[in-house]
């Protein structure tokens, strides 16, 4: 992956078409855990897309180029977001059906389970469950994407996960 961010820092397209390619389904579940509207969520992966293609130039670490892509997605779905004044993060079933069908390791059911507890989490803590959890990213890139020192968010992970206990132990 290195060699195609090289590539694509020194103005080769089709490898950061590549590139986008490779993290395509990653950047839509990550602007559907924002937005609700299909043409919404395809306008931020574009203007992503635009964004980092004139700013690739200016990464300085090829290993930071996802936790940079995403963060890029992050700024644009939350910039869109204050944009039309949504007072609440809409959560919806079609997120959590489009979801578990994407997952590859583990059963349905798991993941079913997994949406089902944190729905009732607020948008922030649903969102670092899900990139922690889910996607499998380290707490140290989370901090990045989302300008959260690293600390703080292990806190917000562990709350986040004492409010999901309490809420199996009313049940």
């Amino acid at each position: 992956m290195e060699k195609l961010i090289e590539r694509a820092k020194k103005g080769d397209k089709s490898a950061f078409t590549e590139l986008i390619i490779s993290m395509q389904d990653e950047l839509y579940k990550i602007a559907r855990m924002r937005l609700s509207n299909e043409e919404d969520i395809d306008d931020v992966i574009q203007e992503t897309m635009i964004s980092a293609f004139y700013g690739i130039k200016r990464l300085k670490y090829p290993h930071y180029f996802k936790s940079w892509i995403i963060k890029i997605l992050i700024n644009k779905c939350n910039a869109l977001y204050k944009k039309k004044k949504k007072l609440d993060y809409y959560y919806d079933d079609n997120f959590i059906n489009n979801s578990i069908i994407d997952f590859k390791e583990n059963s349905i059911e798991c993941n079913i389970d997994f949406y089902i507890l944190i729905k009732d989490l607020d948008y922030l803590e649903r969102y670092i469950l899900i990139l922690y959890y889910e996607m499998g990213y380290s707490c140290k890139d989370i901090s990045k994407m989302l300008n959260i020192k690293e600390n703080t968010l292990k806190t917000k992970i562990s709350r986040s996960k004492l409010k999901i206990k309490k809420i199996i132990d009313k049940n």
